[in-house]
């Protein structure tokens, strides 16, 4: 992507930025006031696992906005499983290693003893079908990231969701420490949330690699580079609409299922965490020079 300096004279003005197009980003996240404690404990836990380095700017940076207004030890457990699932995207045959574990096998490499680590403090709080639900999600991840080639732009936004890691949502409920009832997490309400919080972020990814759905955009509508991007910022925005009129309808659901007060309280908090979760990985993105042509 060519900057505004390399642009020819008369050339038609670039699109308006991502983060121009998006009314959630017209005031930046919240950032946990704990962020530099979050980092260090995130280094060392790394360390202690035997993980080769903390990936990109730092996932604490991520955690901190994502849960700003939770404690910080539900946004450093939160910035441990993407310390691990960052590295984890880029050696895929270490998939089968983390189901052994999972199962119950003995963990060998760092990225199984990180696993370990982090399915030991969450899952056993966890009902068998949110295991269940984590592990399928992993497992849709490790055949997307297997499957190289680039699908019409009308199937990928499942590719896309499965390739970014749809368990990483799933982590939202053993971080907050609250389990979202089957009845409300099966709604189609509950659904349209996850899925939209899902493909929001998965595309801004996309957006700033250059690859996935903007891939897609350009081989099945034959867009080029710049093209795409437009195209795919404009399925960015209107998620995000999507995403947020779905929310909306998600007390209503949690309501008509007499929850009790503080139940109910805690069940959309962490419906606010999917609405939270894109954007601040969008600021988290953006705060890399390599990403300014999307600012």
């Amino acid at each position: 992507m060519r900057t505004e300096r390399e642009r020819p004279s008369g050339e038609a003005t670039p699109p308006i930025p991502l983060s121009e197009r998006l009314a959630a980003m017209a005031a930046p996240c919240p950032v946990h006031p704990s962020l530099y404690q979050i980092e260090a404990a995130v280094i060392d836990w790394s360390r202690e696992v035997g993980l080769d380095a903390v990936p990109g700017a730092g996932v604490h940076l991520l955690a901190g906005r994502a849960f700003a207004r939770y404690g910080t030890a539900t946004a450093t457990l939160f910035a441990r499983w993407l310390t691990w699932a960052f590295c984890l995207r880029e050696k895929p045959p270490a998939f089968t290693g983390v189901f052994a574990v999972a199962g119950g096998g003995p963990p060998g490499p760092p990225l199984e003893r990180a696993f370990a680590d982090l399915w030991r403090v969450c899952a056993p709080a966890m009902s068998d079908g949110w295991r269940e639900r984590f592990l399928a999600g992993l497992a849709a991840q490790h055949v997307a990231l297997l499957d190289t080639g680039t699908p019409p732009v009308e199937d990928y936004p499942a590719r896309g969701r499965a390739g970014f890691g749809p368990y990483l949502f799933d982590l939202v409920e053993p971080c907050t420490g609250v389990e979202v009832p089957a009845p409300i997490r099966e709604s189609t309400q509950w659904r349209a949330v996850a899925e939209a919080s899902g493909d929001v972020a998965a595309w801004c990814h996309d957006l700033v690699t250059g690859r996935g759905y903007v891939a897609s955009a350009s081989v099945s509508l034959g867009l080029s580079g710049e093209a795409a991007e437009q195209w795919v910022i404009d399925r960015v925005v209107a998620r995000m609409e999507e995403l947020w009129t779905a929310a909306r309808a998600v007390p209503t659901v949690v309501e008509r299922h007499g929850l009790g007060l503080a139940a109910s309280r805690e069940v959309i908090q962490v419906a606010c965490a999917f609405l939270t979760i894109p954007r601040a990985y969008l600021e988290w993105l953006l705060e890399s020079s390599r990403y300014r042509h999307l600012r």
